[in-house]
């Protein structure tokens, strides 16, 4: 795959990620709840349980100066999760080699996308979520193009495509009201994103903007 000749700029996102030079755990809690403690003991994240998401890149069909995402909305479940706007992925199955597989396999599984491990690009920061316990590891890949998506309703309820430029604007991460609670996020149409997706997201900017 020569990222180099398809988008100068994921050439050099995936560059910064093999280097290590990601944005991390500060970038992260830029968009973390106040209530969020900052740092977790060893002794919980020993306890905690394995998850991977994949934040899927492509080019936009509209624009082709635009790189587009892709989030997903879960459908209703009786979980912490339910109903959440978050990436494609889930817990690491016993089967699974390594934490790529699991985010790969997911993605299948959710969207019906492959996604071939030379798509992927490397690993952001892990990020534990307290409600769930689940320590989840985020990993950004890269297709050349828009893939056709069909995905499992069982699991998600619907797509949301967004452009990455909208994350650059300071302007759109902004406070709102959640649960009687004031949290950072931001919102493509409709749709708040906050909580560990929002931190996520904003270190995956904060790194693709090096």
């Amino acid at each position: 795959m020569n990222l180099s000749v398809e988008n100068l700029k994921i050439f050099k996102l995936a560059e910064s990620i093999k280097a290590g030079e990601v944005a991390g755990l500060k970038s992260q809690l830029k968009a973390a709840p106040p209530y969020r403690d900052s740092s977790f003991s060893k002794e919980r994240l020993a306890n905690c349980r394995n998850a991977s998401v994949l934040i899927l890149l492509f080019p936009s069909k509209e624009d082709v100066n635009e790189i587009e995402g892709v989030l997903i909305e879960r459908s209703e479940y009786d979980g912490v999760h339910s109903k959440q706007i978050g990436f494609p992925g889930g817990e690491r199955d016993a089967a699974d080699v390594d934490d790529i597989e699991t985010a790969v396999r997911e993605c299948k599984e959710e969207l019906g996308v492959t996604v071939g491990l030379d798509n992927v690009l490397g690993p952001l920061t892990p990020l534990y979520i307290p409600p769930s316990n689940f320590l989840v590891k985020p990993y950004v890949a890269w297709l050349s193009k828009r893939p056709l998506f069909s995905i499992d309703p069982k699991e998600v309820h619907s797509l949301l495509l967004f452009p990455v430029s909208d994350l650059y604007e300071e302007s759109n991460w902004r406070d709102y009201t959640v649960n009687g609670l004031v949290v950072p996020g931001i919102k493509f149409g409709k749709h708040l994103v906050w909580g560990a997706t929002a931190m996520m997201l904003r270190e995956f900017i904060d790194t693709f903007a090096k």
